[in-house]
């Protein structure tokens, strides 16, 4: 059987014919003059086959994924498996030699039933197993409740098996480096989620949280990007009612300040908080401190200080 081919050959290094595909030898050839072109080639078509009694050709399952304690790479017995218990009352009569399925080994029958409990023992028996079942079933209950995307939920998976490859929750909570994880993983990606946020979402204290997230990137040599303090401030602004202008305000009296002596390296989310206030302070309009720091989830005694320093700063611009 031959088909068309628009793949990575397009045309015959010969003659300059199109080529075609023998999907029974796996080669590609020309369609003139014959010249084989590559051999084994990969179909990407589905694999509509099917090895089971029903006409069900699904091709694969679930994808890997490290959102699953085994990677869903484990093996799994369903219950549909022939055994006496699954057979329907009225199909003894027809199956009379499958009514009862076992499976001998070393001379000694073992039931289905009972194959599939050990089965399902075995996977989840270990101690690595047993942790890491716990561990992802909270990073996707904690990422369900921040909203975070499937990317970031992975992500905070694979710090996390990091920390258990090196023996780091060894002693420790399971959730204090599950929270610590998703913190390092929403920073990695650059987005606004604070480790208070995180520990709120997990019931994690957050001093605890706090040093784990500290073993987590010592240990692991992991070196997060610095947080951008204009992405907070979509976030505040949203959360006081703020218009837009406002905001880009605020944005442009962060970039004319970001190299400033005074506000580097200080807290990120306090500096958009500041400069939020001071960008409805020229636009007149009536926000207290209070409501810009209840926003942004920081205190107001944070927030004056950042504000000296941004007026300082702009003083220190405007007479350069």
């Amino acid at each position: 059987m031959l088909s068309s081919h628009s793949g990575l050959e397009d045309h015959c290094m010969a003659c300059g014919s199109p080529p075609i595909t023998d999907n029974f030898t796996g080669e590609l050839v020309c369609s003139a003059c014959g010249v084989v072109l590559k051999e084994r080639v990969e179909t990407l078509s589905p694999e509509w086959r099917s090895f089971s009694p029903t006409d069900d050709r699904a091709r694969v399952g679930f994808p890997s994924s490290l959102l699953i304690h085994d990677r869903g790479l484990s093996t799994y017995i369903g219950v549909a498996s022939g055994s006496a218990q699954d057979q329907q009352p009225g199909d003894q009569e027809n199956n009379k030699d499958s009514s009862s399925v076992y499976v001998h080994r070393a001379s000694s029958p073992i039931p289905v039933n009972r194959l599939r409990k050990l089965n399902a023992m075995s996977v989840s028996s270990a101690p690595i197993s047993r942790n890491l079942k716990k561990a992802t079933w909270e990073i996707n209950r904690i990422s369900s409740c921040l909203g975070l995307a499937w990317q970031v939920a992975e992500r905070s998976a694979y710090f996390y098996r990091k920390a258990l490859q090196k023996k780091l929750i060894k002693g420790r909570s399971i959730s204090g480096f599950v929270a610590a994880s998703i913190y390092l993983a929403c920073k990695e990606r650059l987005i606004p989620r604070t480790i208070d946020e995180v520990c709120k979402a997990g019931g994690v204290d957050k001093p605890f949280a706090t040093h784990c997230y500290k073993i987590l990137v010592g240990e692991t040599h992991i070196q997060p990007p610095v947080t951008d303090p204009f992405r907070n401030i979509a976030k505040i602004s949203t959360r006081a009612g703020i218009e837009e202008r406002v905001s880009r305000r605020a944005m442009e009296i962060l970039s004319s300040v970001a190299s400033h002596a005074t506000i580097v390296g200080k807290n990120p989310l306090v500096l958009a908080a500041a400069a939020l206030y001071l960008a409805t302070v020229e636009q007149r309009m009536n926000v207290t401190k209070t409501t810009i720091a209840d926003a942004a989830e920081v205190s107001t005694i944070s927030l004056r200080k950042r504000l000296t320093d941004i007026t300082r700063a702009l003083q220190d611009v405007s007479q350069t």
